[in-house]
């Protein structure tokens, strides 16, 4: 029996992050075993009852030594959506969160990561903010340019994550 590819699902704090079931649903019906992890701020925005039946499995959003239940090796990472402090704690190198940690060790491998950032006009114009995401796109991430003034891009993510798709080896 052929095992369906892992995706980890990463949500910030953030609105569209209560959309992230719908998305854990989508991917399900194409083939995907989606894991929630939202940020410590995400899991805000997110009803995790729902999450965990929409992605089949528990949503994990905190280290946690007494409860060692461990992420199934992810074969592809979507940071969606992204906000500002996540852009740039990425670009830093920062793992200080289970999401930050289960991106950043996907970047390590070398595995497809999709990131939508998602924030204000007003954060967008700080100084740190285009060079992190240049950082990010010269390490090979892959952002799915988003607007705030737009509604948020899930079907130009799931589009992308399609194509990026390869079979667990």
């Amino acid at each position: 029996m052929r095992m369906r590819p892992v995706v980890h699902l990463v949500g910030c704090g953030s609105r569209p992050t209560s959309r992230l079931p719908s998305l854990a649903s989508a991917l399900r019906a194409s083939g995907w075993d989606p894991c929630i992890v939202p940020s410590p701020t995400g899991r805000r925005f997110l009803d995790v009852d729902e999450a965990e039946r929409s992605s089949g499995r528990p949503v994990r959003w905190e280290f946690d030594p007494d409860d060692p239940v461990e992420l199934p090796p992810a074969q592809a990472v979507v940071v969606a959506p992204a906000t500002f402090n996540t852009v740039v704690k990425l670009a830093a190198g920062s793992a200080d969160t289970l999401a930050l940690a289960v991106t950043a060790e996907a970047i390590g491998k070398g595995l497809p990561v999709l990131v939508v950032p998602w924030t204000n006009a007003d954060l967008a114009a700080h100084p740190a903010y285009a060079p992190a995401v240049r950082t990010l796109r010269e390490w090979g991430l892959h952002v799915v340019p988003a607007d705030q003034s737009d509604p948020f891009p899930w079907a130009a993510l799931r589009d992308r994550l399609h194509r990026l798709r390869t079979p667990p080896g």
